[in-house]
């Protein structure tokens, strides 16, 4: 063990009794035995890591791969089957947009085909209509929350100018009335 034979184990023995005495020897023995068991726990640890994790192919000419040409191998591998389902995918959509043509148009008017090709939009499209869509809506709710906030001061001020002058009260619900009569004409021209 380390190149040290009997004779040399004895010398150091003897000194490191001398030196911390027949008390502290036995703890000393037992640390470094410790020690010793936990450097061999992890020796084996890291080999074993090693050996599951190396790029050795033991049934190959040339045993040891460079890890790159692993890689670059994976990534052909892949690029060939999303070349294959993309191919798939096109063979299908295809027959789905043969099969809807020979079916007719659809009751919008506009053929098949054209509604199928729709269906095939990108992602990035359909969030961008969806975006728009959504954008709208906000703003059609905010001018429809503007407009309610706008006729409710209306009616809080008339209600102010009613309790001022209470004779008023019956002219301005008249002018009121006219006004929505005269928005509803020209929304509806």
């Amino acid at each position: 063990m380390f190149g040290i034979g009997g004779f040399e184990l004895f010398l150091i023995l003897i000194f490191g009794f001398l030196i911390f005495g027949p008390d502290k020897l036995p703890a000393i023995a037992k640390t470094i035995g410790r020690a010793i068991a936990k450097f061999r726990d992890a020796q084996e640890e890291m080999s074993g890591q090693l050996k599951k994790e190396s790029f050795m192919d033991k049934d190959s000419d040339e045993p040891f791969k460079n890890p790159l040409d692993v890689l670059e191998g994976a990534a052909k591998d892949v690029k060939k089957g999303v070349k294959d389902a993309q191919t798939k995918v096109d063979s299908a959509t295809d027959a789905v947009v043969d099969a809807a043509s020979k079916v007719g148009t659809s009751s919008a008017g506009s053929t098949i085909e054209e509604d199928a090709t729709e269906h095939v939009a990108s992602f990035a499209e359909r969030k961008a209509k969806y975006d728009r869509e959504r954008k709208a809506r906000k703003e059609a709710e905010a001018k429809a929350a503007e407009q309610a906030e706008r006729e409710k001061s209306e009616k809080e001020e008339a209600a102010a100018r009613a309790k001022e002058n209470p004779k008023n009260d019956v002219s301005v619900k008249k002018v009121a009335e006219a006004s929505d009569d005269v928005d509803t004409a020209k929304e509806e021209g």
